[in-house]
Order: C-alpha cells, then sequence, then structure tokens
C-alpha cells in the first residue's frame, strides 16, 4: 500500500510540472526581459562645448550606472554616471548648433530601459573663448601669449612659425599644455629677427582653433655670463654666513640637480637676505633657481618663496646707514639678531630706490614625473616686463620648504639670471 502511495505521487509531481511554463536560467544571467520605463524629471543646462543633463533616478535596486549615448565628429560616444549621482556631462562640441543624445537605465545585466531623447545647443567652446581672448606681443627670444580659459579644462597650445623655405609654411616648433585659467606663457629660443609666429589652440577631445598670427621681432635674451659675485659682506643685514665652508660660488657653477651640491648657510646666522652682482647691468627677462638637493624641491631647507629687489647702481655712501638696509618683515618677524623688532623704520630704505621684481614661489607637483622635470629645469621666475635695467639683485627668502623656520637655515644649488645685456652699462 505504501509503495503504490509513493508512485501516484511522483506521478502528480511529473504532471503538475509538465503543465507548468517554467524558466530555468543559469546563475549569473537575467531571468527574461529588463524594459522599465526612461528617466523621468529630466532638465538639461547647457555649457561650453556640451551639456549637464539632471534626471531622477527611480528607486529600483536593478539600477547600476546611466549612460548616454551620442555622436561627436561623425563617431558614436558613450558616457556612464553611476547612480549616486543624478547628472551627466556630455563634453567636446566645437562650433555645432544641435546635439542629440540617447539616455538609458542600465542594469547589472548591461540591459538597457527604454530611451530617454534629449536635444541641446552647447555654449561656445573653450577653444573658441581661448582663441578670442588671446594677446601675442614680443617678447624675450621669442613672444608672450596671454589667454582665457574660464573653466580650466587641458588645452595644448601650439606655437608654429613660418618658415623661411620655397614652400614658406607654417612649422609646428612647440606645443605646451596648461589649465590655467588666466594664463601668461612665454614662447623662447628665437632668434632676435623678424619672424611670422603662429598659435592655435586644441583640446582633448580633438577640436581645433583657427590660427592667430604676429609677425614680430623677439627681444634679444642670453644668460648672463657667470661667475656673478656675492655681494652679501657689503649689504648691511644681508646673511653673510656658509654652512662648512659652503661657497656662494657653487651658486653659479652650472651644476644643477645633484646630491647635496650648493650653498647653504649656517643656522642660526642673522637675516633673510643675500645679495648678488651680475658684474652688468642687465634688462633681465627671467631668473631660474635650482634646488639643493636631488630630486627634491620642497624639503630639506630648499628655499620655495622668494622676494626680489634690483638697482643697476648703489650708493656707497649709504652702506653706512644701516637702517636704510632694514627689511619690515625680516624685522619684525625676529630674523635679524641683535636687533630690536620694535624699531620704527627710517622714512626712507632702500626699498624706496630699488626696483620690486616681484614675489616668486616654486610650483607645486605631486606627481613625480612633473617633480623631478622641476628639480632638472629649475624654477623659472618671470621679471616684469617693465622693469628697468639691473645690476645688483637681492632675495629675501619668505619660505623654506613650504614653511618658515626661525633659525635662518636656507639653502640653493643654482640661480641663473636672463635677459638683454646688451643696454648701456652705468
Amino acid at each position: 500500500m505504501k509503495k503504490l502511495s509513493y508512485i501516484i505521487a511522483v506521478l502528480l509531481v511529473g504532471s503538475f510540472l509538465a503543465c507548468t511554463d517554467y524558466i530555468s536560467t543559469a546563475p549569473g544571467e537575467p531571468e527574461g526581459p529588463w524594459n522599465p520605463g526612461p528617466l523621468t524629471a529630466y532638465s538639461v543646462t547647457p555649457i561650453n562645448g556640451g551639456a549637464t543633463i539632471t534626471y531622477t533616478i527611480p528607486n529600483d535596486p536593478d539600477i547600476m550606472y546611466v549612460m548616454a549615448e551620442y555622436e561627436r565628429n561623425g563617431k558614436i560616444f558613450t558616457e556612464k554616471s553611476s547612480v549616486h549621482k543624478n547628472s551627466i556631462t556630455i563634453e567636446g562640441f566645437h562650433r555645432v548648433d544641435r546635439v542629440k543624445a540617447t539616455l538609458y537605465k542600465v542594469n547589472k545585466f548591461e540591459q538597457r530601459s527604454e530611451p530617454l531623447e534629449v536635444e541641446f545647443e552647447p555654449l561656445e567652446s573653450i577653444i573658441d573663448i581661448s582663441m578670442e581672448s588671446l594677446e601675442m606681443m614680443p617678447g624675450f627670444g621669442g613672444i608672450v601669449a596671454i589667454w582665457d580659459n574660464p573653466v580650466g579644462t587641458e588645452l595644448g597650445v601650439r606655437l608654429m612659425t613660418l618658415d623661411d623655405s620655397l614652400f614658406h609654411e607654417l612649422v609646428t616648433r612647440e606645443v605646451y599644455y596648461s589649465t590655467m585659467v588666466r594664463e601668461t606663457h612665454s614662447f623662447r629660443g628665437h632668434e632676435a629677427k623678424e619672424t611670422t609666429f603662429a598659435l592655435s589652440f586644441e583640446d582633448k577631445w580633438g577640436n581645433i582653433s583657427d590660427t592667430v598670427q604676429l609677425t614680430t621681432t623677439p627681444f634679444f635674451e642670453t644668460m648672463v655670463p657667470k661667475p656673478y659675485a656675492d655681494f652679501r659682506g657689503s649689504i648691511p643685514f644681508d646673511n653673510t654666513t656658509n654652512l662648512s665652508g659652503r661657497s656662494t660660488s657653487t651658486l653659479w657653477d652650472n651644476i644643477v640637480n645633484t646630491s647635496s651640491h650648493g650653498w647653504l648657510t649656517n643656522p642660526g646666522g642673522s637675516g633673510l637676505s643675500i645679495t648678488i652682482d651680475m658684474k652688468q647691468v642687465v634688462k633681465l627677462s627671467r631668473i631660474i633657481h635650482h634646488f639643493y638637493h636631488l630630486n627634491s624641491p620642497y624639503g630639506q631647507v630648499n628655499i620655495t618663496a622668494m622676494e626680489i629687489w634690483g638697482t643697476n647702481k648703489i650708493d656707497f655712501n649709504l652702506l653706512q646707514n644701516r637702517a636704510y638696509w632694514l627689511d619690515s618683515l625680516s624685522l619684525v618677524t625676529g630674523h635679524i639678531l641683535n636687533e630690536d623688532p620694535t624699531q620704527p623704520l627710517p622714512d626712507r630704505t632702500f626699498k624706496d630706490d630699488w626696483q620690486y621684481l616681484g614675489y616668486h614661489e616654486v610650483p607645486y607637483y605631486t606627481v613625480a614625473s612633473d617633480i623631478q622635470a622641476l628639480c632638472a629645469n629649475g624654477a623659472e621666475y618671470e621679471i616684469p616686463f617693465n622693469a628697468a635695467p639691473v645690476r645688483y639683485i637681492r632675495i629675501f627668502v619668505r619660505e623654506i620648504a613650504r614653511s618658515m623656520r626661525s633659525d635662518n637655515y636656507f639653502s640653493m644649488g643654482e640661480i641663473s639670471f636672463f635677459g638683454d645685456n646688451t643696454v648701456p652699462q652705468e
């Protein structure tokens, strides 16, 4: 009797399964079609060269991301945005009237939802904005270019010159990359003869702007011949110390970015300033500063910010007037030893007679290759173009290893001056 009941139960189960529309799926595969409705409650905000589309994502655990599909320059592209965001940005358009894009919700099995069709008109592209803002003017050894990049996107700036061959074509000389919102850049390395320069802008999507030309004669530029002269001993309140016999002569021996080569002050010495005599009057264009330690611009006691003053001649009668040579910041911060930091400065100091040549900081990088390039090439400081020719340079340390020390301990590996030394000598 029990055996008969078992057989009947088996037959009943088999009959039930045969009549059921059962779908068997392998692990990791969808159980069937997934076709929810399109995205809803969306808005489109045009941006430079594109648009940002904002939407509401339904509370559906199967949705993994939102995808936009669109055409740019004859090719199909896609952008993806996770469910943790409620917007997606489409960029890279240059001089197009309307753009059509299709948005989908996509689940974990890469299945798409019903489409949402959007259409927008991009705002003016960044490369066109940069081109319209471009200013070009003659510079030392080339030209100076100034342009705007409002959103800080990466731009390639291509410098070309018109060659002198029979074909008379534009030849690329340099491509400079920038993300600066307002950039001033000097293109150098050209002779002081009439040259036709041309600039164009390129973006990361392959768009290229129009080309602008300037025919001009660059100003003559050369490295001021070394060696220079250490003038610290003549100027009151300069730091005249040398650590372990490391003379300032190492600052102009053209040995750069090596292990511990250069000049250091003696910790505990007085003063934040040094004065250098270039031995001739120069219309300065730039100064290049190298560091004391190999591939280490921000550590140890490297100078990372300096204030620079210059003059073409010194009234040696004023050397006896010590107060005239005081720097207010060095004084009030206690970096000049044996001087009352609260003492008033005289009505006239050297700053009334010398030229201010700028506050200059070492660029701060975090990528190893950028740091190595900085150490190999040095930190370059542009001198204001309207500065008059000078012979003597007085440097005030304003930052050491990106902070400040109280013991006046700082170092430098090399310093080089560039400009036009054909100006009248006085």
